[in-house]
């Protein structure tokens, strides 16, 4: 059983420059930051790992692997985790968007047999800071004072974030590929008034033009967004970074369990005065409150599977959360886990959130594999922790930006329900990149003079 040596530090250095300098050292390639409300977090490299496809679960440590198979992929996962030869472990980890196929038996030609849907990493050393209280494990002592070094270093001579950043050049949003969304919302609300489901999620993918440093934009974003989660993660090659609006799903070691269910969007406006204008307009809005109150009594309906009837509880109802530059009506639903039910019992009740997919989940999930052209991966999925104690905290990663092979992507999407207008989600989907789109930095400050807006709006056309 391997255990992790453990040493607490005092910090001057605010915890989000601290960790950013850590990313940048380029000490590990790969690793994870997690925001929680209380807590910075980062793994750093990876000593033991779960990676689950459609019908298996594998755990790789120390050179071997051990496959789990159970009717029911959850199972497979929890079995796993109780496995790990490691003592008080904490993973880090996402799941997928397509996940959600295996969880409500979608058949679907797009997901390759092989294919990783949930990945999750117990990491060789892993920093974790409360206020200016930092934890410090890693699994050997050479592990731990290279990254003590590096962490004094950072404190002594703290190198303050840039200031003066070049932003992305502007990008015509709303113009890349606006008639087929459309056309997708359009056929959505016939889906609905047919009475296929009731309310889907359709999200529209924007390529960028211009290399961006996700770090710098990373940093940037966080200092002018209110996120209910933040975080970063590097593996393989693949990255991505972003602010989430809201969770998932939270199980504390207690067994309590909460989701935190966003539906209904305005922007925030320009000054005070336009946002109280544009918040009276959302609370007042029948088409978004009704999409609202349907997600909710979901988010019950689910926990009622887990939890035990009687603890059951809406604790916050359509309150209004500043999300960057929208605003949500927010609902919380708690209730307290069954005997003999666990957190990735839980996971499985609640994924995908019903706010990035729809109601019913399963057709409205087909409705998504259906109307939108390729694979969500990340988008819509998880960022997420877990632990020997049995907590977990999954926040819906949307407000991102990606990158894999050279590519760099975002993507938004909005609720569809039989009162949709597509100009007005077209509308939903621009509020929602605009969070990300403004604080993008780019890579140089070369390439962000070398394009007007002008040679950035012909390049778009090429996408059309």
């Amino acid at each position: 059983m391997i255990s992790y040596i453990e040493r607490k530090l005092y910090i001057q250095t605010p915890a989000i420059d601290l960790l950013m300098a850590i990313a940048r050292s380029g000490l590990y390639t790969n690793y994870t930051l997690y925001e929680q409300p209380h807590e910075w977090a980062m793994a750093l490299g990876n000593l033991a790992s779960i990676r689950a496809t459609a019908d298996t679960v594998t755990l790789f440590s120390e050179d071997q692997y051990q496959r789990f198979s159970r009717p029911r992929l959850s199972d497979a996962i929890a079995e796993a985790t109780a496995a790990l030869p490691v003592k008080d472990w904490r993973l880090y980890g996402c799941a997928q968007f397509e996940l959600s196929h295996i969880f409500h038996g979608i058949e679907s030609t797009r997901i390759a047999t092989d294919q990783p849907l949930l990945e999750l990493f117990v990491p060789q050393c892993e920093i974790r800071i409360e206020q200016q209280h930092l934890l410090l494990r890693a699994t050997t002592p050479q592990k731990l004072e290279a990254l003590q070094h590096l962490i004094e270093q950072v404190d002594t001579n703290p190198s303050l974030p840039s200031l003066n950043q070049m932003t992305l050049a502007y990008q015509n949003i709303a113009a890349y590929q606006q008639d087929q969304y459309r056309q997708a919302v359009q056929q959505a609300v016939l889906d609905i008034k047919e009475h296929r489901y009731q309310k889907v999620i359709m999200s529209r993918q924007i390529p960028l033009k211009q290399p961006v440093d996700i770090l710098e934009s990373y940093q940037t974003g966080r200092r002018n967004n209110t996120p209910a989660r933040s975080f970063i993660y590097s593996q393989g090659g693949f990255m991505a970074a972003g602010f989430s609006p809201e969770t998932v799903v939270e199980v504390g070691a207690s067994g309590w369990v909460s989701t935190q269910p966003l539906a209904g969007t305005r922007a925030i406006g320009a000054n005070k005065a336009e946002e109280a204008r544009l918040k009276a307009e959302l609370l007042a809005d029948t088409k978004e409150i009704a999409e609202h109150a349907i997600s909710v009594k979901l988010a019950i309906e689910e926990l009622e599977l887990v939890c035990d009837a009687n603890s059951l509880s809406v604790s916050e109802f359509m309150a209004i959360r500043r999300r960057g530059s929208v605003q949500h009506l927010a609902s919380r639903v708690k209730g307290q886990l069954a005997e003999g039910k666990n957190c990735w019992d839980a996971f499985e009740a609640l994924f995908p959130a019903v706010t990035a997919s729809g109601i019913p989940k399963k057709p409205a999930i087909e409705a998504i594999q259906r109307l939108e052209h390729q694979n969500r991966g990340l988008y819509s999925g998880c960022i997420m922790i877990t632990d020997s104690q049995g907590s977990m905290d999954a926040a819906l990663v949307l407000r991102s930006i990606y990158n894999q092979h050279n590519q760099q992507w975002l993507q938004a999407g909005a609720g569809i329900v039989d009162q949709s207008k597509p100009d007005r989600e077209l509308e939903e989907t621009i509020e929602k990149l605009t969070c990300i789109m403004t604080n993008l930095v780019a890579k140089t400050a070369t390439d962000c003079r070398s394009k007007t807006t002008a040679d950035q709006n012909k390049e778009l056309e090429t996408y059309k």
